[in-house]
């Protein structure tokens, strides 16, 4: 199996580097030092586990140069990991590199990118996924696994089976990313968003650890924000868990990701455009075309933009 990473930052060399203790074959995506370091030096995971990855492991892409032809359809999977704000060029790449059969998904915060899969590959080939390993680059070269979580799989309009997909889940099973079958690939998504909602823009707002967020007041904020968007999701036909549950995962995830910094904070200090409209401006989207209120989401998403 060959397996493209489209997005090979935090997320997307942690996966590689993983993956790169299989035997599976791996073309990697990226841009700037970081992408000159793992097609020279190759790679340092540090954290969780600790390991030093050959550049002769993979073969790289770089973003400032042209795709070669000789890696059009060369990929059985490709998973894309980078930022809501580069799909447009992700996407691009993925039409390049993805095998006639094969299957792609995307592990990108936010709404919507799996119809856009849809519509470039059609149903068939496009899989829901989730994960909620957490990692950061301290500097080029390196990324610091900085919590162990799961990658979550399922089908999302194409009723995929399990089965369908066991070569997948095998290799991840062996690259030690704790692969997990859902069997329903829109809840997965609405389930991972909901979680984003109510933490990545207060803990950005913040500037503090997502652990900041367990305070009462906060957390009662945070909740709102959460049900605001889960009203939005059932009235789409998202069968979600009762409210009880959806506040108990969000309380697990904040005790869990405590010392986390968000994505959403890391973003807004370095200056870069944040995921917010893939967030919270998604579910005002929605909202506004199912034609309900969203007023929390709103502000957030304005206060966010404005910073």
């Amino acid at each position: 199996m060959r397996i493209g990473i489209v997005g090979a930052g935090s997320i997307g060399s942690l996966l590689a580097g993983c993956l790169s203790t299989t035997s599976t074959d791996l073309l990697l995506y990226g841009r700037g030092l970081h992408a000159a370091h793992l097609t020279v030096e190759g790679l340092i995971v540090e954290g969780i586990q600790s390991q030093t990855t050959s550049s002769q492991r993979w073969e790289v892409l770089l973003a400032e140069h042209p795709l070669p032809e000789s890696v059009r359809g060369c990929c059985d999977v490709v998973i894309m990991t980078g930022k809501s704000s580069t799909f447009d060029e992700h996407l691009s790449v993925a039409k390049h590199i993805l095998h006639t059969d094969g299957f792609v998904c995307t592990l990108s915060n936010g709404l919507g990118h799996e119809e856009r899969l849809v519509h470039a590959f059609g149903a068939h080939r496009v899989l829901a996924a989730t994960t909620t390993h957490g990692a950061y680059r301290p500097q080029a070269g390196t990324v610091h696994w900085a919590g162990k979580g799961k990658i979550s799989i399922g089908p999302f309009v194409y009723q995929h089976s399990e089965e369908s997909v066991r070569e997948l889940i095998e290799v991840l099973h062996d690259a030690n990313l704790n692969p997990h079958w859902f069997a329903d690939g829109a809840v997965l998504l609405w389930n991972k968003m909901l979680l984003n909602i109510a933490i990545n823009p207060l803990a950005g707002l913040l500037g503090k650890e997502n652990g900041a967020l367990l305070e009462p007041a906060l957390f009662e904020a945070s909740v709102s924000v959460m049900l605001e968007g889960a009203k939005v999701a059932r009235l789409e036909g998202v069968k979600l868990e009762n409210d009880e549950v959806l506040v108990d995962r969000l309380r697990t995830v904040l005790e869990q990701t405590r010392v986390n910094y968000c994505s959403m904070l890391q973003d807004i200090r370095a200056g870069r455009e944040t995921e917010v409209e893939s967030l919270n401006g998604e579910i005002c989207r929605r909202g506004e075309i199912l034609g309900i209120p969203t007023p929390l989401n709103e502000m957030l998403a304005s206060v966010i933009r404005h910073l």
